[in-house]
């Protein structure tokens, strides 16, 4: 970042004191525990905290001004602003103004992330290509985001996120897109949003943000593909499947005793070649297709597309397979869940070797829906023929209650001493749940035979 203090003051069309116009500026933070040397530190506020009782610390940390809503006594040069997280956002959209690249936002309820990471790897060829890290993708970690663009990135991939109608529109609105990607609704947040179709109307927002001439990526597998469609129009749709024809589509699936699928990848009616996908399930087909749909509407070419699918990787705790006690298969998912993204889980887990076991940690953000959609993960690891389902935490009981002969357990001690003491050798056991959940414990204690 190359501003100075007069810049930032012209992005909030407010005035900066003339003696301190041309103060350098290096980054913008919100965290007194990231601020570098030169930093502007923005005073958020929240229901548990102030971010104007820090500006001392901010200072201490290499702070060089502060952005705040009311004046606070202290050395620190201060700019003062009606809103501060407004005022981050609009920082944002001046430093997505500055930098004129390509620029990838993705959203939707289940694999928003690894649609990011896919599309920022294939995008490679392109240069530099900077994206989303960590989960910093709502209305504070999306600008955030955007203000970390340098000249030197050639691409950009943003992943949004929401938990209200609105944030997408606005964050879009910063990020300005080239292209726009929509994974699907799977019914993460119905509890927030109070309905699937008010979660669909909030992913939609990411298309207001559209450029004119810019290219929509929309899930034609999913029930509110029309809807996406018609809210893209007039802009182009490239749409993608796993069903059935589309502008971007695979065919001819397969799938290895590991859970990795290989497929024929066809774009625009003709066939670019085999890809053969490291990652497992079904699902990373689709989150496959709409990361090479971004890639090829941008320019990279579908050798360098194929090439880069076969070279991906996993996240820790996303849908990873380690080795565990007896020889037991870990099909590490722990990070999130969601009802889609779990059914997704259990499909990829009876595709390895059996017996089949599932230790579910409960899904939140899921409102008064929360025990329907538990009990219906619950039957449908019975259709699925899993032989057993262990849940963790009150919320998650419905779904062993309606699976015939599951187990419930209140703590994770009680749950990892039966899956010691019970799991059979050579099992394949995936473990799932809401990151309040703390399922990552359990793939922790089962690494081992020692009981800790």
């Amino acid at each position: 970042m190359d501003w100075t203090l007069g810049r930032v003051a012209a992005a909030l069309a407010i005035e900066a004191p003339p003696s301190l116009a041309d103060m350098p500026i290096s980054t913008v933070v919100t965290d007194t525990r990231k601020m570098v040397a030169g930093g502007l530190f923005v005073a958020l506020k929240g229901p548990r905290f102030d971010g104007h009782d820090l500006l001392a610390e901010a200072q201490q940390a290499g702070a060089v001004a502060a952005l705040v809503e009311t004046p606070v006594n202290g050395p620190l040069p201060q700019l003062v602003c009606s809103d501060t997280r407004l005022g981050l956002g609009l920082l944002s959209a001046a430093a997505r103004e500055d930098w004129q690249g390509p620029l990838v936002a993705v959203t939707g309820n289940s694999g928003k992330t690894t649609v990011k990471d896919m599309t920022a790897a294939l995008l490679a060829p392109l240069g530099a290509v900077h994206s989303t890290q960590g989960n910093l993708n709502n209305d504070i970690g999306a600008p955030l985001t955007l203000l970390a663009l340098t000249p030197g990135h050639q691409a950009a991939v943003v992943e949004l996120g929401a938990n209200h109608l609105g944030e997408i529109a606005w964050t879009t609105r910063l990020a300005r897109p080239q292209v726009a990607v929509i994974t699907n609704v799977t019914g993460a947040h119905v509890g927030e949003f109070g309905g699937m179709g008010q979660i669909a109307q909030a992913k939609g927002e990411v298309l207001s943000g559209l450029a004119d001439d810019g290219v929509a990526v929309l899930n034609r597998d999913d029930h509110y593909f029309a809807y996406w469609a018609a809210c893209a129009a007039p802009r182009r749709v490239i749409s993608f499947s796993i069903n059935t024809p589309a502008d971007i589509w695979a065919e001819a699936l397969s799938c290895d005793s590991q859970g990795r699928y290989a497929f024929t990848l066809n774009y625009q009616g003709r066939s670019l070649g085999r890809v053969h996908l490291p990652l497992l399930g079904k699902h990373n087909v689709s989150n496959a297709l709409a990361a090479a749909a971004a890639a090829l509407s941008l320019g990279v070419s579908s050798a360098q597309v194929i090439e880069r699918l076969a070279c991906l990787s996993a996240l820790p705790n996303r849908l990873g397979v380690l080795p565990g006690l007896r020889g037991v298969n870990l099909l590490d998912d722990s990070y999130n869940a969601n009802p889609g993204a779990v059914k997704a889980a259990l499909d990829t887990l009876v595709s390895l070797p059996g017996p089949h076991w599932c230790a579910l940690g409960a899904m939140g953000e899921l409102g008064s829906e929360s025990s329907a959609l538990h009990a219906d993960i619950g039957r449908y690891a019975a259709q699925l023929g899993v032989d057993l389902l262990l849940t963790l935490g009150e919320a998650a009981k419905p779904a062993s209650d309606a699976f015939d002969g599951g187990l419930h357990f209140n703590d994770h001690a009680t749950l990892v001493r039966h899956l010691h003491n019970t799991l059979p050798p050579n099992a394949s056991l995936l473990v799932k749940g809401s990151r309040s959940a703390g399922m990552e414990q359990i793939v922790t204690a089962l690494r081992t035979d020692e009981i800790r």
